[in-house]
């Protein structure tokens, strides 16, 4: 008797168990990743905590997220190279594990170690759920499949910000990492039962993992990233920090010499050069890179200068994550309809809107002020991720779903880590120049709205870039 055909993600799928199935993988995959936004509202517990300041504490995002970043690309290749499924599982197994670790560090340095772990499990969520939802809708239901992605996101953001606030009151800063276990524990049982090995698209005949690339991406974004941050701590002219930049350049032309001869390369150069590809990844940079200021210094504005409590933090982020949810499924409607660039366009110009309102804030604000300027930017980021993951994934060929959307991922740890160091050392310099004549909550006001206006001029700055050079996909 032949043996049961193993399943395999169709294009033209029916709504079934298993379709359903294999969308909550997806989803859930989001979710998982977009869960850390709760360590964010608990980094002035881990400051209080660990009795240590703002530019400690900031290594628990930094680290995170430039190793995210480093291994994006490598483990969208390995899912391209092996299949969604092995990668997908082992991602939820590293996450559930680093959960674990996380929640019972004793002092911040293990705690930033742990957060290594995490974020290679968080790259190889990010690397593969986006693929597998762009599997589970026809073709030319892109813009929708990747607006629920971008929805999936989107609810993680609300269920960590609404939960953290509560969590971190009643159980300290430790609760937004065991908080995830039942949720990533969920997410590898269903991954078990409903992705199956294989995805349209992909050749019988498989070239060899470029692991040689894959180590040299992480290296130079670990040289790059954590050396800017390392110069805001210990100075531009410790040796350390001169070393790493100085590798910098060192790694980036070995990469590119490793990658020209390589069989398969993790960022292949005809992917590269397709328009749809750069557009999207530099929409997707910009995009994140305007916006994270919300995360890293935006709490302390509340928890600080407005005294409010982790509680009323966490309901402003789970406000602008609702607007997200919101608008992400509509934005992938109307890419399908009307085409992506004026979603995108109008999606980055919404985001710089909130982000000026936001810069307006000072310490007399009443809470509605900055509620109704980060639901703003809440809707314009649902819009603008639905049209650049549309963009992207109808650019690329299916059997390269996976480097893409690492791509992307990279794309936007990429904006995040560089908003940390360059903007956060600019914050830090406009802080202390401020504070040689100003009281300190003054100086701190004054250099939220600096770089607050900042973040506004760089997402209209993607606005204009993502409306002159998207093209709708298959055009």
């Amino acid at each position: 008797m032949p043996a049961a055909a193993e399943p395999s993600i169709d294009a033209s799928v029916r709504i079934t168990w298993r379709t359903l199935a294999l969308a909550s993988a997806s989803a859930l995959g989001m979710v998982l990743a977009s869960l850390d936004f709760a360590v964010n509202v608990g980094l002035p517990a881990m400051r209080d905590a660990f009795g240590t300041d703002l530019a400690a504490v900031q290594w628990v995002i930094v680290v995170f997220i430039a190793t995210r970043a480093g291994l994006a690309l490598g483990a969208g290749a390995f899912a391209d190279r092996f299949g969604l499924r092995m990668v997908y599982l082992f991602g939820t197994v590293t996450y559930l594990v680093s959960m674990v670790c996380m929640s019972l560090s004793p002092t911040l340095e293990p705690l930033v170690g742990f957060r290594v772990l995490q974020a290679l499990g968080t790259g190889c969520l990010y690397s593969t759920a986006p693929a597998i939802a762009a599997s589970v809708l026809p073709e030319h239901r892109r813009g929708l499949s990747m607006g629920f992605t971008s929805a999936s996101l989107a609810s993680g953001m609300v269920m960590s910000t609404l939960a953290a606030g509560p969590l971190v009151q009643l159980f300290d800063w430790p609760a937004v990492f065991w908080g995830r276990i039942p949720l990533a524990a969920l997410a590898l049982g269903i991954g078990l039962l409903a992705i199956p090995s294989s995805i349209p698209g992909v050749a019988a005949a498989r070239p060899r993992f470029d692991v040689a690339g894959a180590v040299l991406v992480l290296a130079l974004l670990w040289c790059l990233m954590i050396g800017l941050r390392l110069g805001q701590a210990v100075g531009w002219a410790s040796p350390v920090v001169l070393t790493m930049l100085a590798a910098a350049p060192v790694v980036l032309v070995a990469l590119v010499w490793v990658e020209r001869r390589a069989a398969s390369p993790v960022l292949p150069g005809a992917l590269a050069r397709l328009r749809g590809f750069q557009t999207a990844t530099g929409a997707m940079f910009l995009g994140h890179f305007s916006q994270f200021v919300i995360w890293f210094i935006f709490p302390f504005y509340i928890t600080d200068s407005l005294n409010r409590s982790p509680v009323t933090l966490g309901i402003l982020f789970a406000i602008m994550s609702t607007c997200n949810i919101m608008s992400s499924p509509v934005g992938g409607w109307l890419c399908d309809r009307w085409g992506v660039r004026p979603v995108g366009a109008v999606g980055l110009g919404l985001t710089a809107t909130g982000l000026l309102v936001m810069s307006a804030l000072d310490d007399g604000s009443a809470i509605w002020h900055p509620a109704g300027a980060i639901a703003i930017v809440g809707l314009g980021v649902g819009w603008f991720q639905s049209a650049a993951y549309a963009l992207m994934l109808g650019s690329v060929p299916s059997e390269r779903f996976g480097t893409a959307s690492g791509a992307m991922s990279l794309a936007q740890a990429s904006g995040t880590v560089l908003c940390v160091a360059i903007v956060g050392a600019i914050f830090a310099g406009l802080s202390d120049h401020y504070e040689t004549t100003l009281p300190v909550s003054e100086a701190f006001l004054l250099a939220y709205r600096d770089v607050f206006r900042i973040g506004a001029i760089t997402a209209a700055l993607g606005a204009i870039w993502f409306g002159l050079r998207a093209r709708q996909p298959g055009r």
